[in-house]
């Protein structure tokens, strides 16, 4: 609670000032006294006739109404705030008017109740004194006036009003002794709270003050820097987002303005307050999180380089590893292919194979063609940044890094945070950007091995898979256990036309043979280059002449060439049925070439 609303509360730290709370309780007993006057207005006026009806009903009403004025606060430019204490003639002066009036020695009662009420009403002894003095001498007056009240029992009343006088007296002095007592005693419990207050405010750790339900009753500045919020916000609202789950833990409060701070939090209770104390530890934390940094960077680092070493994909290391150590929520991968950039890694969004175009002019193809990282605190109001992929990954802040080799852009990490974040620390950034090397690094090596693999299972010369690959893939065929076909091609009398027309002829026959036969094929087929001359075709069913026949008819520059082939019964080996393939080959040969030669079924063994 600030210190302007503990004094609109009437005293430091929300004790009422004294004045004011005697004040109050004058108010309220002027305004019960008002509700005496209002009974007797009524009484009058029901039990009297005549002109006494009148006067007297009247009067009582009139001092009813300005005892509720009396009672009600009004501004101080209207007057001072006891001036209430002048009207205390006016009940006596309605209470001797009664007497006087009706001419009946009785209604002294009225004056008698007048002068204990006016003890209670009023706060100054001056004027309780002169009020009561008022009363009796007018009540005197009254009687050598008014011929009527001087009968028998005049004695017994003037005894009756002299002890009523004597009660009020002893009455507000009593009340005035326990008013100073109390009084003292919230004098005293100010001071300490106003020593209390002092500390409260002047502590440079954040303090709250809550009550029993859990609600907060006050607060200091330093608790308010610490979370974020005005000292109106938070008085009034629930302590659970600011508590800690035991007596004391570390704990991160994100403000509302998007910092981040530390602090230490402790409670303390008794039977019905809670004391929560938070200490700013926001730069121990961030150093001892910097050290923590540095061991997990180089831990990423290592684990990625082993994984690149073994020749295993390092993408998605890099990612998780990027996404945990900028504490970011979403990390992307975006790779070029065919004129547009690809999302080949992705953590923390559902945006894996999204296509940007290349001549887009969205940030992430910008920072692809030159090459600058790029970091935006509030991505959502950057026309260059994508509202497509905004969305997808629920962006708020973003950094854009290139992944970078030999000066060449390979690709974009692309890391983004859904609540906003001021600026990328030193660590943030320079964990993303020592990841990125090491993904420039892995992209690279994976390159090299595809390249290598490459070279390894394709034919340099045709550029159609070679023996080995050929291999591998009749393996794989067989293990699906599907109906298949194999075929061995040979160009008919290639060495005579090595011969006639040179070895760089031939192999450029042997180019557009491969480039012609793969054309026929279906899309699931596969052609290979065996040795030499030859080429072996696996197809899928039985029924395979009628390819066959084209691939036949397809041989180029009025060449031809015979085929033979062998449909796989299920448990012949591979070796077997190459050897049943390459007979039928033969069979092609002896009878005349350029033809399609199927192989017999195998012998079956009898068991």
């Amino acid at each position: 609670m600030s210190a302007g609303r503990e004094q609109e509360r009437g005293g430091s730290f929300g004790v009422p000032s004294s004045d004011a709370s005697d004040l109050a309780a004058t108010r309220w007993m002027r305004g019960a006294f008002a509700s005496f006057y209002i009974i007797l207005a009524i009484t009058n006026f029901v039990m009297l006739d005549g002109y006494a009806r009148i006067s007297t009903t009247v009067l009582a009403a009139l001092t009813a109404g300005l005892l509720v004025i009396a009672a009600i606060p009004l501004p101080r430019r209207w007057g001072q705030p006891d001036w209430g204490d002048h009207l205390g003639y006016v009940p006596v002066l309605d209470g001797v008017a009664q007497v006087a009036i009706t001419g009946q020695i009785h209604y002294t009662t009225t004056l008698m109740l007048t002068l204990v009420g006016i003890a209670v009403v009023l706060r100054y002894r001056r004027t309780f004194l002169a009020a009561t003095t008022l009363g009796c001498a007018g009540w005197l007056a009254g009687v050598v006036w008014v011929p009527e009240l001087r009968d028998d029992e005049l004695g017994y009343w003037a005894v009756q009003l002299g002890i009523s006088a004597l009660v009020a007296v002893i009455l507000n002095e009593a009340l005035r002794r326990r008013q100073r007592q109390l009084r003292n005693a919230r004098d005293e419990i100010s001071a300490v709270a106003d020593r209390f207050g002092s500390l409260f405010h002047a502590s440079p750790s954040g303090v709250a003050v809550v009550d029993e339900q859990g609600v907060i009753v006050a607060v200091n500045q330093a608790f308010c820097d610490l979370v974020g919020r005005s000292a109106e916000e938070l008085v009034g609202s629930d302590c659970l987002a600011y508590r800690p789950g035991g007596d004391s833990a570390e704990q991160r409060f994100e403000r509302p303005d998007g910092t981040v701070r530390w602090v230490w939090s402790t409670v303390g209770r008794s039977t019905t307050w809670t004391l929560i104390q938070l200490q700013d530890v926001t730069d121990r934390h961030l150093a001892e999180q910097a050290v923590r940094d540095s061991d997990r960077l180089l831990a990423a680092v290592s684990l990625a380089a082993r994984r690149i070493r073994t020749g295993e994909d390092a993408r998605n290391t890099i990612i998780g590893a990027i996404r945990d150590l900028a504490e970011a929520d979403n990390v992307s991968l975006m790779e070029p292919s065919a004129g547009a950039l690809f999302v080949t890694g992705a953590l923390g969004a559902h945006v894996l194979g999204t296509r940007i175009p290349l001549d887009d002019t969205s940030m992430t193809a910008r920072v692809f063609g030159d090459g600058q990282p790029v970091f935006l605190a509030d991505a959502t109001a950057d026309p260059r940044v994508s509202p497509a992929l905004l969305k997808m990954v629920e962006g708020r802040s973003m950094l854009w890094q290139p992944v970078i080799a030999d000066g060449v852009v390979l690709a974009v990490l692309v890391v983004g945070w859904r609540s906003r974040v001021a600026s990328v620390s030193d660590h943030r950034a320079r964990a993303v950007a020592m990841l990125a090397d090491e993904t420039a690094l892995a992209m690279e090596h994976e390159r090299l091995l595809r390249r290598l693999e490459q070279m390894a299972f394709t034919d340099t010369l045709t550029g159609l898979p070679n023996r080995r690959a050929w291999q591998e893939q009749l393996a794989t065929l067989f293990a699906q256990g599907r109906t298949i076909t194999v075929a061995i091609a040979d160009l008919d009398r290639f060495k005579r036309y090595n011969d006639t027309h040179g070895h760089v002829a031939g192999d450029e026959l042997l180019q557009r043979a491969a480039v012609a036969f793969a054309g026929e094929l279906h899309g699931d087929d596969v052609i290979a280059r065996w040795g030499g001359e030859e080429f072996v075709i696996a197809l899928h069913g039985a029924a395979a002449f009628a390819t066959l026949e084209r691939v036949r008819l397809a041989t180029p520059d009025d060449e031809t060439c015979s085929i033979g082939y062998a449909v796989w019964d299920g448990v012949e080996s591979a070796e077997q049925l190459l050897e049943r393939a390459d007979e039928a080959l033969y069979a092609a040969k002896n009878g005349g070439r350029n033809v399609v030669q199927a192989a017999p079924e195998p012998a079956t063994v009898p068991s």
